[in-house]
Order: structure tokens, then C-alpha cells, then sequence
């Protein structure tokens, strides 16, 4: 697989386990030295971003029957073992308790670097969009 391909894999694999993975799996993906910022909360190192992960799947995931991540065409621009990738996303699922569809959108923008022949992530914030049924009926 050529650097491109390894990026969209790497992308895609994010969507999966953030949908059905452990906080660890999601961790995996990412180097050490990482950032992430999700909302209004910013984790710096591998411990906190782990830490902010199981957060996440604890209160927001965990009640969500069948949420899926679906990314759009991510845009790319590789320097050299170093990257760049913005990518839309949708979610939808609905919650446990209520049975409420939900539906969110946003955007994921990240930097990539390819450390010992593998690419993880640097830099991920993760841009969340009102939902889109808060539009519907909008005029």
C-alpha cells in the first residue's frame, strides 16, 4: 500500500473502533505525543487522550444503539512522512433510553506522521456540527 492508501485506511479504521472499540483500541492509532482536540476539550499525551476517550464512550457512545461514523472523501496532502487530512462526517444512531434517532455531522482535522514505516495520528480535532435534525423544519 503507497502513503495515500495507508492514510484513508488509518481514517476509515478510526471510524470503526470509534464506533465499537475500547478507549485502548481508539489510543492505538495514535502516537504518544499526540493532541486531540474534541469540542471544547483538548488532551495532550497518549494518557489523556486515552483518558478523554473513555469519557467519550462512557457518556456520549455507550448510550447510542448502532451509531456509525460514516466519512466522506477525505482531502490529503502528504510531506514527506508528515500529513495532512480533512474529512466530513456524518453520524447517526439512536439512544437507548429514548429511542431517539440522532444524527450529527461535522468535520475531522488531522495531522498524520509516519513514524517507523507506520502512520498514526498527531493532531486530531474533531469538529462537531449541529445535529441535523436540529435543521429539520428550519426555514
Amino acid at each position: 500500500m503507497n502513503n495515500h492508501q495507508q492514510i484513508q485506511t488509518l481514517l476509515a479504521q478510526y471510524c470503526f473502533v470509534t464506533d465499537t472499540g475500547a478507549a485502548d483500541d481508539i489510543a492505538a492509532l495514535f502516537w504518544e505525543d499526540c493532541t486531540v482536540r474534541f469540542g471544547e476539550n483538548t488532551n495532550v499525551g497518549i494518557e489523556k487522550a486515552r483518558a478523554g476517550f473513555a469519557r467519550w464512550i462512557e457518556k456520549m457512545r455507550d448510550p447510542i444503539v448502532g451509531l456509525r461514523h460514516i466519512l466522506h472523501t477525505p482531502m490529503i496532502k502528504i510531506d514527506g512522512n508528515r500529513a495532512t487530512a480533512k474529512a466530513y462526517y456524518d453520524a447517526d444512531g439512536h439512544s437507548r433510553n429514548k429511542g431517539k434517532l440522532i444524527q450529527l455531522r461535522g468535520v475531522y482535522i488531522d495531522t498524520l506522521e509516519k513514524r517507523g514505516g507506520e502512520w498514526k495520528f498527531l493532531e486530531k480535532e474533531v469538529q462537531i456540527w449541529r445535529s441535523v435534525l436540529d435543521h429539520a423544519g428550519a426555514s
